[in-house]
């Protein structure tokens, strides 16, 4: 399978959009679900931002987009209490949003090779650790980054304007 890794684009927005719906539909109510509703979390102007901000990358599986996540700096709030691993700052971390994969390629192995890119190319850039958050009861997500050898770092309640809850969180190290 040939998989092509790519930052975002303006034109990339609508196609943004569908996957996240997609990845909506197909686990709702699983446990995999993430929660997300389009135009509430991500809104579109989010989608916009992170693409302007460049830090949304992009798989592509013959033309078609089949993943995607986003990389920022810093932390939400709640993030300082949390007992990280790494020694790194949290206004130096990066964090990891809105991993999803289109429902066609999952199960495909796209995780491991996405992961492994953004990584990459996040070191390149100097980059030390990765952070991220999952819902607790997002089972199904909480496997998947320990099979892509990020530790957990406990629980904890996060408040989001969209959605408040306990939340898991983990960490990378590059």
């Amino acid at each position: 399978m040939d998989i092509t890794m790519r930052k975002a684009a303006r034109t990339d927005i609508d196609a943004l959009a569908d996957l996240y719906r997609a990845v909506s539909q197909e686990v709702s109510g699983t446990d995999n679900d993430p929660i997300w509703e389009v135009g509430v979390y991500p809104t579109m102007e989010e989608l916009a931002r992170f693409i302007d901000e460049g830090a949304f990358y992009i798989a592509e599986v013959e033309g078609r987009m089949a993943g995607a996540l986003v990389a920022t700096h810093g932390g939400e709030d709640g993030y300082e209490d949390v007992a990280w691993h790494s020694d790194v700052p949290l206004e130096d971390s990066v964090i990891i949003h809105l991993f999803g994969m289109h429902p066609d390629f999952k199960g495909q192995g796209l995780a491991r090779p996405i992961m492994e890119w953004v990584a990459s190319d996040l070191r390149a850039a100097g980059e030390r650790v990765l952070r991220l958050d999952v819902i607790a009861e997002n089972v199904g997500a909480q496997r998947v980054y320990e099979r892509l050898g990020f530790a957990q770092c406990g629980g904890a309640w996060l408040e989001y304007p969209d959605y408040q809850g306990e939340f898991v969180f983990f960490e990378k190290e590059l």
